[in-house]
């Protein structure tokens, strides 16, 4: 019996196809920005489409009385663990440039890390905004285009090894983590999901323990962490991740520290969809996570409770974050005025 020739278009139709390929390829790239603008204004869109449905039996009047019970002692407490939590993340930065061999002044390094994460956190595009923020605050001190790429990096991999250790962890010990409302994955699936990435973070401590040289990839070099920086950033992220957490629990009602645990869980997986939507700050697809992820919580106070994390942990070390960059590119400018040539070295 003859086995009939696979089918499949002309050699023609290929190249037609292949050229429409690349047709579409360039148009992208042309409008990559554009495409990420109304890509982020869409996510943002729905998102709030989203919260509008989560929150439909919600009266703004319930909302704003929960506004005003928030006491000065939590705003209090909030802005303390905000300014704990952006303390930490200045460490970030410290073991970056500690692993491409070029440590900096912790103050010059606090400058670019609180700068960078100022800017990511309410803009989106950490590759970009990030490496924006710590190229012109790092400006003076010799770091060049090469180096701010791979501090960018090695933070962004602290900041992610820190949400997936603890994702695990949660998915491993807390029944439930993992819940859309009232339903909830089932324990054996879900612990499996969290050894598993706890199983991929073991690799990584013992690749970093193996490893002696850098890491080469497309003829670009990446130090690899040491066997203690490594564990260096698991430790500082999750306490990052943990005081963020805190801010935001400090602004409900009664005792709410007895189910940090529950919450810390909501929070991360919060962050994670936020991260991976792309939506400027996670503004709409933070909140909307936060609040499917904990029914348990009375509408009103979880969101009067956002409201006021948003201005606390996002807006408010903004303005501080241009004040500060502001300032010193005055006083840069005074002692030697700008010129489109100067850069990071200069």
């Amino acid at each position: 019996m003859a086995i009939a020739p696979p089918t499949g278009p002309d050699p023609p139709a290929r190249r037609r196809l292949a050229r429409r390929v690349v047709r579409a390829r360039r148009w992208a790239a042309r409008h990559r920005l554009r495409l990420s603008v109304g890509f982020a204004i869409a996510v943002v869109l729905i998102a709030f489409a989203a919260l509008a449905a989560i929150l439909k039996d919600l009266s703004w009047a319930e909302v704003a009385q929960a506004l005003r019970s928030i006491s000065v002692r939590q705003l209090s407490l909030a802005l303390a663990l905000t300014v704990a939590s952006y303390l930490s993340l200045t460490f970030y930065d410290v073991l970056a440039l500690q692993a491409i061999g070029r440590p900096l002044p912790w103050w010059r390094a606090a400058l670019g890390s609180f700068s960078a994460y100022c800017f990511s956190h309410n803009f989106g595009f950490a590759p970009v905004t990030g490496a924006a923020a710590r190229w012109r605050a790092y400006a003076g001190t010799g770091l060049t285009p090469a180096d701010i790429a791979r501090i960018v990096v090695i933070a962004g991999v602290t900041f992610w090894l820190g949400i997936f250790l603890m994702f695990g962890l949660f998915l491993v010990q807390v029944p439930g983590a993992l819940r859309w409302h009232d339903a909830t994955l089932p324990q054996p699936i879900q612990a499996a999901l969290g050894l598993g990435v706890l199983g991929v973070l073991a690799a990584y401590l013992v690749a970093c323990a193996r490893r002696t040289g850098p890491l080469r990839i497309l003829g670009w070099s990446l130090p690899v962490p040491t066997l203690p920086q490594a564990l260096a950033q698991f430790g500082l992220a999750a306490l990052d991740i943990s005081l963020a957490a805190a801010a935001l629990l400090a602004l409900l009602p009664g005792d709410p520290w007895a189910q940090f645990g529950a919450f810390l869980v909501a929070y991360v997986i919060a962050m994670i969809v936020a991260l991976l939507s792309h939506a400027p700050g996670g503004l709409g697809v933070f909140e909307a996570a936060i609040l499917v992820s904990l029914p348990q919580v009375g509408r009103a106070d979880l969101v009067s409770a956002l409201i006021v994390y948003r201005l606390l942990y996002h807006w408010l070390p903004l303005l501080a974050a241009v004040l500060l960059l502001g300032g010193r590119e005055a006083l840069r400018f005074r002692a030697t005025p700008f010129s489109p040539d100067q850069g990071g070295g200069g």
